[in-house]
């Protein structure tokens, strides 16, 4: 097996029956998928409601059955394997949780170590620790059941079962998609610093084009019969959009999202302004957002720039915005679109 990439896709595809379209032919959920996840890497498909990213997915613990190409895992083809081992080995995570309401929060996340048979020393241990990973104190979660716990605690609980073995490979479909706005934020970053922390390969799907450029290293945009419109970085796919389709996706918001994906780097700070003393300071390697935000509260500007605690320069606001330009283009000649 090739180590650079956990999950692979040979052509894969997917037909369902024929007689739902307007002439009777089958039509194709996913055509000729060709894509390959790292190994170690968050990769995000998102796309309209209907482009076959779900069906992508699920085809990887065959919960959809592909009907042509293959789907390998670890180097081996899914379909060769026993179907209940394949699932254990890989972790799942839903937007409605799916937890057993009549089963506590420990019981839910030793499921799959019941079913291999870990005894009960090693799955408490093991229990125990996931919760502490997903932010939940075991001596106060352990025992309740989902119904006493909130929409965020719930997903935690859900996430802390899909590792509960340690899978290589984590499967996510709009994990988030239930939870308010502000729980959202706070466990996209819970699970960032878990996937880090762990180094799983997780494959996510979701519809929101924010959370697929805040949690993604690589980002595959899907348009209708599971095509790629673009696999890129989320900076690239912000900036530099690789058809109508992913310039669309991407939308109004593309500026906002350039400020919170850009960082400040020592090349963007002004060397002929002097910072006034009562300016505020910000990093090299500050999200652009987070210095325009700093400019903005002060009403200056300019800020002064620290690096590892030492004045290294200072920032504008034009050259906040020259920053911007820089990620659209390096040359600097493309204008950047609110």
């Amino acid at each position: 097996m090739d180590d650079e990439w956990a999950i692979r896709f040979e052509h894969a595809a997917k037909t369902y029956a024929a007689g739902s379209s307007a002439r009777g032919d089958a039509p194709a959920a996913v055509d000729d998928l060709t894509l390959d996840v790292r190994t170690g890497e968050v990769l995000v498909l998102v796309g309209p409601s209907g482009c076959g990213k779900s069906t992508t997915l699920r085809m990887v613990n065959r919960l959809v059955e592909p009907t042509g190409g293959r789907v390998l895992v670890e180097g081996r083809d899914v379909a060769t394997l026993d179907v209940v081992e394949l699932r254990r080995r890989i972790g799942y995570v839903i937007q409605n949780v799916g937890l057993f309401p009549h089963r506590t929060v420990a019981q839910n996340v030793a499921t799959v170590p019941r079913l291999l048979g870990w005894d009960r020393t090693r799955t408490r241990a093991r229990t125990a620790e996931l919760l502490e990973l997903v932010g939940l104190a075991p001596d106060r979660y352990a025992r309740r059941y989902p119904h006493e716990l909130s929409g965020g605690e719930r997903q935690r609980v859900g996430v802390a079962r899909a590792l509960a073995t340690d899978p290589p490979v984590l499967l996510m479909d709009e994990p988030f998609g239930a939870v308010d706005p502000v729980g959202r934020r706070r466990l996209q970053d819970e699970f960032a610093r878990i996937q880090r922390e762990l180094g799983t390969t997780v494959m996510l799907v979701t519809h929101d084009v924010d959370e697929a450029v805040r949690m993604a290293d690589r980002v595959a945009v899907m348009s209708a019969g599971g095509h790629v419109e673009q696999l890129a970085t989320p900076l690239d796919v912000v900036a530099r959009p690789a058809s109508p389709a992913v310039a669309d996706l991407v939308g109004r918001g593309r500026t906002a999202r350039l400020l919170a994906l850009g960082r400040l780097t020592r090349d963007d700070l002004d060397p002929a302004t002097t910072a006034p003393p009562d300016a505020p300071v910000v990093h090299v390697g500050d999200e652009l957002g987070d210095v325009l935000d700093a400019l903005a509260r002060d009403g200056v500007t300019s800020a002064a720039v620290h690096a590892d605690g030492v004045p290294v320069g200072v920032v504008t606001t034009t050259q906040v915005l020259t920053a911007l330009r820089r990620l659209v283009a390096p040359s600097g000649s493309a204008a950047v679109d609110a």
